[in-house]
């Protein structure tokens, strides 16, 4: 009998990898950004845009006048841009704040994951929020009007990849800004309140000073004004903004991926804590 002390041995741990710890980390992001205040301004979205979207197709219906145009209706106007901001600030304030507060963002980084990787899963994460809340509202609507035959189907589509060019340039800006924000400090609330001063600035700066010195490339500024003239172009609309769609979109895919880059910049300079 043998009296020394026993071994004990465990198998080495088998290691995920990059794909499935990129997933985790969005599936854990999306499950966290689904609060209550999420929620209910999502759901304030979905209302208010599919009630107007098919209260002004059936009237345009009844009196003859139903056109591509007729679906702009939404998005004719500021308010579902500042809607969008609502959800930005929501799900992406505290996307990269929140880790570098509490510093878990350390330990994500003591792993074996890439800062690349970890940047890509909170875009996904904060960008499939926008998307849910910039693009189904209407597809939502516009799948009532087929179903009750208020429209063609042709026009129903043509109104559908409108409403997606739309809806995906205006979640790509936003997705960025929220992050880069977000990047710039450990709390959450002055991460929100950043978002909602830079784009009402902007908002209110960019026709002032395009007026006052009679340059409209400085309406090019306001990220609204823009997102309004892709809409009023993928519509077919010859609407009051003088800005070119082209140009404008641009602007907000241009913006925003910039802006995502300074996020991922940001995250470099974090340091990490081995293991």
């Amino acid at each position: 009998m043998s009296i020394s002390a026993p071994r004990y041995g465990a198998a080495p741990v088998a290691r995920t990898g990059r794909i499935h710890r990129t997933l985790a980390i969005v599936h854990r992001e999306l499950l966290r950004r689904a609060g209550l205040g999420t929620i209910l301004v999502l759901a304030l979205t979905y209302l208010a845009v599919t009630l107007v979207l098919t209260i002004n197709t059936d009237f345009a219906s009844l009196t003859g006048s139903l056109t591509l145009a007729t679906f702009e209706t939404p998005y004719a106007s500021p308010a579902w841009p500042f809607l969008m901001l609502i959800v930005a600030t929501s799900v992406g304030a505290g996307s990269l704040a929140e880790d570098v507060g509490n510093r878990s963002i350390t330990l994500y980084f003591s792993r074996p994951i890439r800062r690349i990787d970890y940047l890509a899963a909170k875009t996904a994460a904060t960008g499939t929020w926008m998307v849910i809340a910039a693009v189904g509202p209407a597809l939502l609507g516009l799948a009532v009007i087929l179903a009750l035959g208020w429209a063609p189907a042709s026009l129903v589509l043509a109104g559908a990849g409108a409403f997606v060019a739309t809806g995906l340039l205006a979640s790509v800006f936003f997705t960025g800004l929220a992050l880069a924000l977000s990047s710039l400090t450990t709390r959450s609330l002055y991460a929100g309140v950043a978002i909602f001063g830079v784009v009402l600035s902007l908002e209110i700066g960019a026709p002032l000073v395009s007026g006052l010195t009679g340059n409209s490339s400085a309406a090019y500024a306001s990220p609204i004004t823009d997102i309004l003239s892709v809409a009023q172009s993928a519509f077919g609309i010859s609407g009051p903004f003088a800005t070119d769609p082209l140009t404008s979109a641009a602007l907000l895919a241009f913006g925003g991926g910039l802006l995502a880059i300074f996020a991922g910049w940001r995250i470099s300079r974090v340091e990490v804590v081995g293991e």
